[in-house]
Parts: structure tokens; C-alpha cells; sequence
């Protein structure tokens, strides 16, 4: 489903708000994950980080080809999140938090429970991950080092909402660089994990 651009603004704004809250000292989080995790289309994504940007709301990375990799909540960007009615004339995709807020008469941050199966449906990810590792035709010892990576990174994700967004970054761009053929395979477990860290409804 379609999102518009206020929303993804809204959107990516609170992630990093949940994120900062929880690491203040992180360097954001990473473009890929945004993306992922909000499931939205990368010019979307872009666009509405731009805008955030030019707006003070938030800093990002960039790297040497100029694309950002990392985005950063401001202290501007904290405070319009934790004072909504004060900046929905000025930002109109504050409006529609705002209207959400008035209806229920105060804005709740509940924390997602995991699924009593949470762990299961985590090990049956990285067991077909595990299965195609060796089913492939890299040496041995290559194998063993990406196995060795996917039980640590299982382990972590299966901490659900206490799971270390900083270790799952880790663990997801060395997989991406050294086995990216498991990243499709397992990329439910880590966005279901990384919405359980962030608070995502």
C-alpha cells in the first residue's frame, strides 16, 4: 500500500527518534534498514530524507558517491516529535499526528510483545539460510565462517525487543558483503526484530 509523503516523513522521523532514545550515541540508522523496515520505495524514502534534511530535522552520512548511508534525528528533529501540536502549522506531516493524538487524548507508545513463536519462526529463517549455505559451492571454511556469523546473528535477533540494533547492523552488512544470497532469506526475521526495537505499530 501506497504511503504518502507525509507519512514517510512522519515515519522515518520517529524511527530515528525511537532510535536515538534508545542509543543516543549510535550513528543512526542505516539507509537500507529505513528503507526495509517501512517498506517504501527508495525514491520515496530519498525524497522525504531530503526534506527532513534541509528542514534541520536530521543529519546524515554521506559516502565518497555522494549518496547518504546514515540518517540522524537533530535536536530540532526531537523536539517537533516530542512536541506535535507546537509544529503542526509549520510541518504539515506533524498534522496528521497530531489529529491522532487529539482522538485518543494522548499519544501511547506501547511496546510490541513478541509472537510466543517469535523464536521459532526466527530458527526456521536461518535453518533455510543454513541450507542453502551448504548447499553451496563455496570452500568450507568460507561456509563455516557465515555459519558461524547466522547462529550469532539468530541469537541476537531471537532477543527480539532487547536485541541490539547496533550488533544487527553489523551482523546484516557483513552477511551482505560475504553471503548476500542468505539476506533474502532471512530479511523477515530482521525486520520483524528491528520493529519490535523501534516501537513500529
Amino acid at each position: 500500500m501506497s504511503q504518502s509523503d507525509e507519512q514517510v516523513r512522519l515515519k522515518i522521523l520517529q524511527l530515528l527518534y525511537n532510535r536515538a532514545s534508545d542509543n543516543p550515541s549510535s550513528l543512526g540508522v542505516d539507509r537500507a534498514i529505513i528503507q526495509a523496515t517501512l517498506q517504501i520505495p527508495q525514491q520515496q524514502m530519498d525524497n522525504a530524507v531530503i526534506f527532513l534534511e534541509a528542514n534541520g530535522l536530521i543529519a546524515v552520512s554521506k559516502a565518497d558517491w555522494n549518496k547518504w548511508t546514515f540518517a540522524k534525528i537533530t535536536g530540532d528533529g526531537l523536539d517537533v516529535i516530542e512536541n506535535k501540536e507546537r509544529f503542526a502549522d509549520k510541518y504539515a506531516f506533524m498534522q496528521n499526528a497530531t489529529s491522532q493524538i487529539q482522538e485518543t487524548g494522548q499519544q501511547k507508545f506501547s511496546k510490541k510483545e513478541p509472537n510466543a513463536n517469535f523464536p521459532e519462526l526466527v530458527a526456521n529463517y536461518f535453518k533455510q539460510a543454513s541450507d542453502q549455505v551448504l548447499g553451496s559451492s563455496r570452500s568450507n571454511n568460507d561456509n563455516s565462517k557465515i555459519e558461524k556469523r547466522l547462529r550469532k546473528f539468530q541469537k541476537e535477533l531471537t532477543r527480539a525487543q532487547k536485541a541490539d540494533l547496533g550488533s544487527i547492523q553489523k551482523d546484516w552488512e557483513w552477511l551482505k558483503k560475504n553471503a548476500g544470497f542468505v539476506c533474502p532469506v532471512i530479511a523477515p526475521a530482521v525486520l520483524e526484530t528491528i520493529k519490535l526495537i523501534l516501537d513500529l505499530k
